[in-house]
Protein backbone atom coordinates (compact mmCIF):
# COMPACT_ATOMS: atom_id res chain seq x y z
CA UNK A 1 0.00 0.00 0.00
CA UNK A 2 1.26 3.48 -0.82
CA UNK A 3 1.81 5.84 2.07
CA UNK A 4 1.76 9.55 2.74
CA UNK A 5 5.13 11.13 3.38
CA UNK A 6 5.70 13.13 6.56
CA UNK A 7 6.14 16.25 4.41
CA UNK A 8 2.78 15.67 2.69
CA UNK A 9 0.97 15.10 5.99
CA UNK A 10 2.57 18.21 7.51
CA UNK A 11 1.50 20.34 4.52
CA UNK A 12 -2.00 18.85 4.48
CA UNK A 13 -2.65 19.51 8.15
CA UNK A 14 -1.55 23.13 8.01
CA UNK A 15 -4.53 23.75 5.71
CA UNK A 16 -8.21 23.03 6.40
CA UNK A 17 -9.21 23.39 2.75
CA UNK A 18 -9.04 19.95 1.19
CA UNK A 19 -10.71 19.68 -2.17
CA UNK A 20 -11.60 16.34 -3.66
CA UNK A 21 -12.35 15.69 -7.31
CA UNK A 22 -13.94 12.45 -8.45
CA UNK A 23 -14.30 11.25 -12.04
CA UNK A 24 -17.77 11.51 -13.56
CA UNK A 25 -19.23 8.47 -15.26
CA UNK A 26 -17.99 9.82 -18.63
CA UNK A 27 -14.41 10.00 -17.26
CA UNK A 28 -14.23 13.79 -16.94
CA UNK A 29 -13.36 15.16 -13.52
CA UNK A 30 -16.14 16.63 -11.40
CA UNK A 31 -15.74 20.12 -9.98
CA UNK A 32 -13.73 19.91 -6.72
CA UNK A 33 -15.72 19.55 -3.49
CA UNK A 34 -14.50 20.99 -0.19
CA UNK A 35 -14.40 18.44 2.64
CA UNK A 36 -12.99 18.06 6.15
CA UNK A 37 -10.08 15.70 6.70
CA UNK A 38 -8.70 13.83 9.67
CA UNK A 39 -5.49 11.95 10.30
CA UNK A 40 -5.39 8.66 12.18
CA UNK A 41 -1.91 7.23 12.47
CA UNK A 42 -0.24 7.66 9.08
CA UNK A 43 -3.56 7.54 7.22
CA UNK A 44 -5.75 10.32 5.90
CA UNK A 45 -9.55 10.12 6.10
CA UNK A 46 -12.62 12.10 5.19
CA UNK A 47 -16.32 11.63 5.85
CA UNK A 48 -19.61 12.61 4.35
CA UNK A 49 -21.32 15.19 6.59
CA UNK A 50 -24.63 13.89 5.22
CA UNK A 51 -23.51 10.29 5.68
CA UNK A 52 -23.68 7.78 2.87
CA UNK A 53 -26.24 9.93 1.03
CA UNK A 54 -23.62 12.66 0.39
CA UNK A 55 -23.25 13.05 -3.37
CA UNK A 56 -19.45 13.08 -3.31
CA UNK A 57 -19.48 9.90 -1.17
CA UNK A 58 -21.77 8.13 -3.64
CA UNK A 59 -19.43 9.18 -6.46
CA UNK A 60 -16.41 7.94 -4.49
CA UNK A 61 -18.07 4.53 -4.01
CA UNK A 62 -18.81 4.35 -7.74
CA UNK A 63 -15.43 5.57 -9.02
CA UNK A 64 -13.07 4.17 -6.37
CA UNK A 65 -10.51 6.87 -7.13
CA UNK A 66 -10.07 10.59 -7.37
CA UNK A 67 -7.74 13.53 -6.81
CA UNK A 68 -7.12 15.77 -3.80
CA UNK A 69 -5.68 19.24 -3.52
CA UNK A 70 -4.67 20.71 -0.16
CA UNK A 71 -1.78 22.68 1.29
CA UNK A 72 0.11 22.64 -1.99
CA UNK A 73 -0.21 18.86 -2.24
CA UNK A 74 -1.81 17.54 -5.45
CA UNK A 75 -2.33 13.79 -5.28
CA UNK A 76 -4.25 11.06 -7.04
CA UNK A 77 -5.86 8.76 -4.51
CA UNK A 78 -7.89 5.61 -4.33
CA UNK A 79 -10.70 5.23 -1.86
CA UNK A 80 -11.13 2.56 0.79
CA UNK A 81 -14.23 2.34 2.97
CA UNK A 82 -13.36 1.08 6.47
CA UNK A 83 -16.29 0.14 8.68
CA UNK A 84 -14.57 -1.26 11.75
CA UNK A 85 -15.10 0.41 15.13
CA UNK A 86 -11.39 0.77 15.91
CA UNK A 87 -10.66 2.74 12.73
CA UNK A 88 -13.75 4.90 13.15
CA UNK A 89 -12.82 5.65 16.77
CA UNK A 90 -9.35 6.74 15.62
CA UNK A 91 -10.85 8.92 12.88
CA UNK A 92 -13.22 10.49 15.46
CA UNK A 93 -10.17 11.40 17.55
CA UNK A 94 -8.45 12.85 14.48
CA UNK A 95 -11.47 15.07 13.83
CA UNK A 96 -11.57 16.13 17.50
CA UNK A 97 -7.89 17.12 17.43
CA UNK A 98 -8.21 19.10 14.21
CA UNK A 99 -11.61 20.74 14.65
CA UNK A 100 -12.09 21.03 18.42
CA UNK A 101 -14.50 23.86 19.26
CA UNK A 102 -16.25 23.87 15.89
CA UNK A 103 -20.05 23.60 15.99
CA UNK A 104 -19.75 21.25 12.99
CA UNK A 105 -17.65 18.69 14.86
CA UNK A 106 -20.50 16.70 16.50
CA UNK A 107 -22.15 15.83 13.15
CA UNK A 108 -18.76 14.68 11.79
CA UNK A 109 -18.30 12.14 14.58
CA UNK A 110 -21.87 10.86 14.81
CA UNK A 111 -22.99 7.46 13.54
CA UNK A 112 -24.35 8.81 10.24
CA UNK A 113 -20.97 10.30 9.30
CA UNK A 114 -19.05 7.29 10.64
CA UNK A 115 -20.87 5.13 8.09
CA UNK A 116 -19.39 7.34 5.36
CA UNK A 117 -15.72 7.11 6.37
CA UNK A 118 -13.27 7.10 3.47
CA UNK A 119 -9.55 6.37 3.64
CA UNK A 120 -7.57 8.38 1.07
CA UNK A 121 -4.73 6.19 -0.19
CA UNK A 122 -2.13 7.93 -2.38
CA UNK A 123 -1.40 6.28 -5.69
CA UNK A 124 2.03 6.45 -7.29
Amino acid sequence: MSAWTKEELDAIFKDDNLYISIPNEDGSMHKPTWIWIAQAGENLYCRGYAGTSARWYQSAKRAGEGHISVGGVEKDVRFEFPTDKETNDQVDEGYRQKYEGSPYLPPMINERARQATVRLVPTD
